[in-house]
């Protein structure tokens, strides 16, 4: 059966990783255009480069999109790891996803198009080298991805983009402040996971002079704030409409109160800070705002910049973690 739609000129994207010098063309097809339009909307951005740790050859990167998080694909395959190599799929973790070898993990996806047949071997290298840099250098990879129908942008002009501001003045200040902090290092690595990752978190967290575990419970606590409590909320906000703000106010400090103190604790303190700032002005310039409609989009502006910046977070970790470990853990053969 073919599902694709060949009444529209068929859109290509451009996807560079400047430091391995590495170029290779992705043509969409009319899967879904929904999401494709998503992307495009977004275009050129850098992002850094990551790649999957318990799915197999697979790359991805964070798209700076949040309707992605809440918008639903118009077709899933039912098992990603019987696309071909090459292909290009996005996701409501905002990523962009490509598959360039075997793929362990048999679940649905959105594929959205593929890179070209004599662009693969180069994929496939590069897969290769992301994972070697991961596992072992630990030099972050910056990707550029840009329509193929302009001209390839300068990364040092490729500022990340705002995506809501918020309503009243002090809302307006600490997504900026937030946003600002995330650009510095949206295609690298922030300066606090860097500490944690080398042990100098200040209160020196971890047992029996080991910081190891601070870095495995910053990964899995980031990974969790992020993906499944903060870009939910958004998701809730969006497609739940019998959630009013009072719910929202609840979901965000119930959830995400503790973790955000804890990361704190880790290393992660831009992160815990942000989060206080973020809890007093719920309670000044959402609570007490009679205007439900602009407390609602300061809160949901809040919200959206802190789990844009947590998921940053998560991908940067992932890159630092020591996964030259892996070698210690083979899978069974039998």
């Amino acid at each position: 059966m073919n599902h694709y739609d060949n009444s529209q000129p068929l859109r290509e994207l451009k996807i560079k990783w400047p430091k391995p010098n590495i170029t290779v063309t992705v043509r969409m097809h009319g899967l879904n255009s929904a999401l494709v339009d998503l992307l495009w909307n977004t275009l050129p951005y850098r992002a850094l480069q990551t790649h999957a740790l318990v799915t197999g050859d697979h790359l991805y990167h964070l798209v700076p999109s949040e309707p992605l998080i809440y918008t639903n694909p118009q077709y899933k395959v039912p098992d990603r790891a019987e696309e071909p190599d090459g292909t290009m799929f996005l996701s409501k973790f905002q990523h962009l996803a490509i598959k360039y070898g075997q793929v362990t993990e048999h679940h649905p996806a959105a594929p959205c198009g593929n890179v070209i047949p004599e662009d693969l071997e180069k994929l496939r290298w590069l897969g290769n080298e992301v994972w070697k840099s991961q596992l072992e250098k630990k030099e972050p990879i910056e990707v550029i991805v840009w329509d193929a129908s302009s001209p390839e942008p300068e990364p040092e002009n490729l500022s990340l983009r705002l995506q809501r501001t918020g309503v009243t003045k002090e809302v307006k200040d600490i997504v900026q402040e937030i946003h600002n902090e995330m650009d510095k290092t949206w295609s690298g690595i922030s300066d606090d996971v860097s500490t944690i990752h080398c042990g100098r978190a200040p209160d020196y967290p971890g047992s029996k002079s080991s910081y190891f575990a601070a870095m495995l419970f910053a990964n899995s606590e980031v990974r969790t704030l992020g993906y499944y409590v903060l870009d939910n909320i958004l998701k809730i906000a969006a497609n739940h409409p019998r959630f009013d703000l009072r719910h929202l106010v609840v979901l965000y400090r119930e959830l995400v109160s503790v973790p955000a103190e804890f990361l704190g604790y880790v290393g992660t303190e831009f992160l815990r800070n942000s989060h206080r700032k973020i809890d007093e002005l719920i309670k000044l310039n959402v609570e007490r705002n009679a205007n439900q409609e602009e407390a609602r989009e300061d809160l949901l502006a809040m919200v959206s910049v802190l789990a844009q910046y947590i998921n940053l977070l998560n991908a940067q970790n992932l890159h630092l973690f020591p996964w030259k470990h892996t070698v210690e853990y083979p899978i069974p053969s039998d």
